[in-house]
């Protein structure tokens, strides 16, 4: 689908992450107390605080600070999973409309350009 019409091809990539966002979303909302009484995984702390976190901020829609969830329960880790789906969405809604993609980390000094997502993000 990409080399046929990239944009087309994002827009079908940011459908899936709008799913998975809103399901991530009612399932935290459903089970948010059963969640915060369990530990989080070691594999989730370590990935949101010591891990690799190769590519995780590269592509940024509204800041160039890094993100990093605190992660203390489960909870917190399927709320992180939540909003990195949520990052995916404002990314592929980017790429629809601007195909030139920079790294924050790109920048030699200390400014910071943000790409601005234009347009509604509508949640199904």
């Amino acid at each position: 689908l990409y080399l046929y019409n990239p944009t087309h091809a994002y827009n079908l990539n940011q459908a899936v992450e709008e799913h998975a966002y809103a399901t991530y979303d009612q399932f935290c909302k459903e089970h948010e107390e059963e969640l915060k009484r369990q530990p989080p995984s070691k594999v989730a702390k370590e990935y949101y605080s010591d891990g690799d976190l190769y590519m995780f901020d590269e592509i940024q829609t509204e800041t160039c600070n890094p993100r990093r969830p605190v992660i203390n329960n489960l909870y917190d880790t399927f709320m992180a999973i939540r909003d990195d789906e949520w990052e995916h969405v404002k990314t592929m809604k980017h790429l629809q409309t601007d195909m030139e993609v920079t790294s924050v980390h790109d920048v030699d000094d200390d400014t910071c350009d943000v790409p601005e997502v234009t347009g509604d993000i509508q949640i199904a």
